[in-house]
Formats: structure tokens, C-alpha cells, sequence
């Protein structure tokens, strides 16, 4: 494996996010357009960027390579999940922080940086192997991703338990009703039936998912930039979870897996989605539920920003 390669795309997706702290800082961005941006790019882009991965008749996954992959799928949430909770208690979160750390454990940027990244190193036929993990993604998101978002913001806003309550029967079912599981149900009908979509049809979720990759990074670097104070930078409880997240886990699977004789594709893109960093939609999903949106957004921050080192090292061991 290249380990420059590697370098060079943790680069690129680096000055898209020092495009974004720039604009930010000379104001042709300001707190009102990036939140608008941010819907856009959760219910728009991402569910286009995610449909894309499955069109055009790219390669397929057959007998035991496909079910591998789904049974990797299966574990890596299991294990992040099953992580979530202890790594929140060793690290000494704040009540209100608990379920906030167990979002950012689960909810890594297997998308917008998962996909150029991943792809940049095993190539275009690794695009249905992501898809995958963007399939679990969404439908864990906009799931138990709301749940723990909302007993967040319950935490957070305990003052206002009847309204959470009232929110909690209501708008968590409509709230399941959303792009991003609407494009799961897309791309996976579209997977299973191997039907051909026409080349406009193609050509549209192309452009316009691609789009989601630099609005991504530059809307990371605007929160950079809205983040501004240094002790944003100096938590020292979001470098140990930085560790735990994007090292020792990622670094420990590595190595398990020299131990199967599995494709390296397969286990390689498995390693990663591990090492991806927090992902930006767990930042938005916090504000959107009243929970401590800050927290999440130097999680997001600082693991991104530190990712263009522990990825290349965590490739090493593959």
C-alpha cells in the first residue's frame, strides 16, 4: 500500500477545509449560511452521494467477497456501538456529554471522507464495498443517531423534560421519515435488481453527490474557524478519544485480520472506515436536538484535523 498516496489525499481534503476556515474568516460565510449549507449537505448530497455508489453498473460483489463484506458491516457497527458506552465512562465524560462521545464513536465520516479517501487507495471497485458502510451509516443515523442525540439534548436542556418528552413520541418518527433513509431504500432496491439507470440519471447523482466531498471539508474548516478560541484546541479528553478512536481500535483490527485470509480490499476498507474521524453530520444532528453541539464540533474538528496523521499511520500496519 502507498502510504503517499495516502499522504497526498489527507493533503487535498486538508486545503478544501483551509478553503472553508478562510471564507469563513472573511465573512462570505457567516453561522446562518453554514447551517443552511449543512441541511443541504445531510438531505440533499449525502443521499445523492450514496445513491451514485450503486449506478451505472459498477462492479458487483459476488459469493463469499459480498458476504464478508456484509458480515464486516455487522461487526463494525457492533463494535463501535458495544465501544460507545465504555470509552465515554474511561474518559470521564461529563453526564451530559456520555451519549454525545458514544455518537461520535459510532458516527465517523464514512462518507465524505471515507469515499475519496478509500477510493483513492483500492480504486473505483471499492465504491460498493462503501456503499455498504454508508447504507449501515444512514439507517443507524437517522435511528439510534437521533436517540442519542435527543437523551443528549435531554442532558443538556433537562429544564425542558416535557417538551423532549412531547418530541420524543412525535418527531422521532417523522424524523425517520427522511432523505437519508428514503436513499438507503434507493440504493439498496437498486443493488438487488441490478437494474441500469440512463446516463442523465447517472450523470445528475454524479455531479450532484460529488459536490457533497469539498462542501463538506470547506464546512469543517468555517467550524474551524467559528470554534476560533484556543482552549477549543486544548480538551485534552478529545486527544485521548482521538486515540482510542482512530488509532488503537483501527490498529488492533489490522492486525486481527492478518490473521484471515480475507481480500485485502475487503478487511483494508474495514480498517479504515474505523480510522475515519468524527463525522460533520453528528455535529449538525447535536444542534438539531438542543444537545452540546460544541462538544461534538471539536470532535469533529480535532480528529479531522489530526486523521492526516493517524490515517497514513494506521495504513502501515494493512
Amino acid at each position: 500500500m502507498d502510504i503517499f498516496v495516502i499522504i497526498q489525499q489527507m493533503l487535498v481534503l486538508l486545503a478544501m477545509m483551509l478553503v472553508g476556515f478562510i471564507v469563513f474568516r472573511i465573512r462570505w460565510l457567516d453561522d446562518n449560511a453554514c447551517s443552511k449549507m449543512s441541511k443541504i449537505v445531510v438531505n440533499v448530497l449525502n443521499p445523492c452521494l450514496m445513491i451514485n455508489g450503486v449506478l451505472g453498473g459498477g462492479a458487483r460483489l459476488e459469493g463469499s467477497m459480498l458476504l464478508q463484506t456484509l458480515i464486516l458491516v455487522v461487526v463494525y457497527y457492533g463494535i463501535l456501538i458495544l465501544l460507545g458506552g465504555p470509552v465515554a465512562s474511561l474518559l470521564r465524560a461529563k453526564k451530559e456529554h456520555h451519549s454525545l462521545y458514544q455518537l461520535m464513536m459510532v458516527f465517523s465520516n464514512v462518507g465524505f471522507m471515507g469515499i475519496p479517501v478509500i477510493s483513492s487507495i483500492f480504486g473505483k471497485e471499492s465504491m460498493l464495498l462503501i456503499a455498504f458502510y454508508n447504507l449501515g451509516y444512514n439507517l443507524l443515523f437517522y435511528t439510534y443517531g437521533v436517540y442519542l442525540a435527543a437523551k443528549g439534548g435531554e442532558a443538556q436542556n433537562s429544564n425542558n423534560a416535557q417538551n423532549d418528552e412531547e418530541a420524543a413520541k412525535g418527531g422521532l418518527w417523522r424524523k425517520l421519515v427522511n432523505p437519508g433513509v428514503i436513499a438507503c431504500v434507493i440504493t439498496i432496491t437498486i443493488f438487488a435488481t441490478g437494474v441500469v439507470m440512463p446516463g442523465s440519471v447517472c450523470t445528475f447523482f454524479d455531479y450532484v453527490g460529488n459536490a457533497a466531498v469539498p462542501l463538506s471539508m470547506i464546512l469543517i474548516g468555517a467550524s474551524v474557524a467559528q470554534g476560533g478560541k484556543k482552549e477549543f484546541f486544548l480538551d485534552r479528553r478529545v486527544y485521548a478519544f482521538a486515540a482510542v478512536k482512530m488509532l488503537v481500535i483501527p490498529i488492533v483490527a489490522a492486525l486481527l485480520f492478518r490473521l484471515l485470509p480475507w481480500p485485502s480490499m475487503v478487511e483494508g476498507v474495514f480498517v479504515l472506515m474505523i480510522a475515519m474521524p468524527v463525522g460533520t453530520t453528528a455535529v449538525m444532528l447535536a444542534a438539531d436536538s438542543g444537545a452540546d453541539a460544541i462538544e461534538c464540533t471539536k470532535g469533529c474538528i480535532i480528529t479531522t484535523l489530526l486523521s492526516v496523521i493517524t490515517i497514513p499511520i494506521v495504513s502501515a500496519f494493512l
